[in-house]
């Protein structure tokens, strides 16, 4: 009767064990990182007067961002209007100094504290190619993959631009620095005149 009591007790525990990894697995699955794979063989940009979306914009860049937009399920508008508050001057060797030390880097000023952890780990799965930081299409790459996870997650505009800026944590917790206030004021600015088509080349 002992034994049978055991046994019984070791086979919960295992179908308890099972069931457990089964559900670790289910909702890993569930947190998985949306990734779009791209060709990253980098072409020059160059200034085209063929017709493309943003004008203003070289048009590799353009139909590049509207493609990865399309795959990602974000609006290109967005994504434009943060790339107009970053780097207004589509520097691709921009570089900026933050006050806390880190460096904003590249096309998108992806901060290097995060871009080389967080940002690869996340989102750069090329075993053959390396992460290029002023590589304008591995920038863009990082950039629109973390608005797209940013997008999954706090799925409100005001939020998703604050923590492009300022990050997640500070953005649930709300303790948002003014600096990312007048971001955000200008990113909406930036996206009111895309939506309705004021930005001219």
């Amino acid at each position: 009767m002992k034994t049978k009591k055991i046994l019984i007790i070791t086979f919960s525990f295992l179908l308890l064990f099972f069931f457990g990894l089964f559900l670790g697995k289910y909702v890993q699955s569930k947190e998985m990182k949306k990734i779009v794979y791209v060709d990253f063989l980098t072409e020059e940009i160059t200034v085209e007067e063929t017709e493309h979306k943003y004008q203003f914009l070289p048009k590799e860049l353009s139909d590049y961002i509207c493609q990865m937009c399309s795959e990602l399920e974000i609006d290109s508008d967005l994504a434009i209007a943060i790339l107009m508050q970053e780097n207004p001057q589509v520097n691709l060797d921009a570089t900026h100094r933050n006050e806390n030390g880190t460096i904003d880097l590249g096309l998108w000023q992806l901060n290097d504290k995060y871009l080389y952890t967080e940002f690869s780990k996340n989102f750069w799965q090329f075993e053959n190619v390396e992460l290029n930081a002023f590589d304008w299409k591995h920038n863009t790459f990082i950039a629109l993959h973390q608005i797209e996870w940013l997008q999954s997650r706090l799925k409100v505009f005001d939020d998703v631009v604050c923590a492009y800026n300022c990050g997640i944590g500070a953005t649930m917790n709300r303790t948002i620095p003014e600096s990312t206030k007048v971001y955000l004021s200008r990113v909406k600015n930036n996206y009111n005149l895309l939506k309705a088509k004021e930005i001219v080349k």
